[in-house]
């Protein structure tokens, strides 16, 4: 596949995480997901005095992450694992706490810059599945397969109260979609790199479909359109 890289790009909850994962671990590609790496700069803000009442110490942050990087970690096994600072984060990065704050942190110019650098050296000469919302429109524009998932917000919702109670966190269902609302429009609405269908890129809307039907329709388009 020329570029190696596929991007599968959407709004929250519609099964980016699940898509991209499975893509990658078919075509045993690296797989990067590049909201979580937003969800861990978030998590080091919160953690290091740069988010004081919901307002972000931009300046204070940006000199924090110098000289940090994210790199891969890969195991005995020949595992792959995304790292930050020499750590490897989870589940606990899909906290509440979290999501009320990446929006926002995500849609800062120097922290977008700090990550789109990290983001383009973790691909370097390798064959990659990214995930994010700017993706096939701003970090890999040339990427030759790109997908864009989408799904109605009463799913959403659904799917993402199943998540935080997995991690054993109980919220209001309704604050749960008052969130899902207000980082559609904060991620949409911002100025830098928005959240935004890329012209060539394939919609599928994951509403009403199983995780294996949304991974069966991306890799027939691939595999019918693409060598891999």
């Amino acid at each position: 596949m020329p570029g190696n890289i596929i991007a599968v790009d959407g709004f929250s909850s519609t099964g980016k995480s699940t898509l991209a994962s499975k893509l990658a671990k078919h075509y045993n590609f690296y797989y990067l997901n590049s909201g979580l790496m937003y969800r861990i700069i978030s998590y080091f803000a919160l953690n290091n005095g740069c988010i004081i009442k919901d307002k972000i110490k931009e300046s204070q942050l940006i000199n924090k992450l110098d000289n940090l990087n994210f790199d891969w970690m890969i195991d005995n096994k020949g595992n792959r694992s995304l790292s930050f600072d020499g750590k490897i984060f989870g589940e606990e990065m899909y906290s509440f706490e979290i999501s009320d704050v990446v929006s926002s942190v995500a849609k800062l110019e120097s922290v977008r810059k700090f990550l789109f650098t990290q983001q383009k050296n973790l691909a370097i000469e390798k064959s990659i599945v990214v995930e994010g919302r700017d993706i096939g429109t701003v970090v890999f524009p040339d990427a030759k397969v790109k997908f864009f998932l989408i799904a109605d917000l009463d799913i959403r919702t659904t799917r993402r109260n199943k998540q935080i109670e997995e991690n054993n966190i109980s919220f209001d269902k309704k604050k749960i979609e008052d969130n899902l609302i207000k980082r559609d429009r904060t991620d949409s609405e911002r100025k830098i790199a928005p959240l935004k269908k890329a012209k060539n890129a394939f919609e599928i809307d994951t509403s009403k479909k199983s995780q294996l039907e949304v991974f069966n329709i991306a890799r027939k388009f691939i595999d019918s359109n693409f060598e891999t």
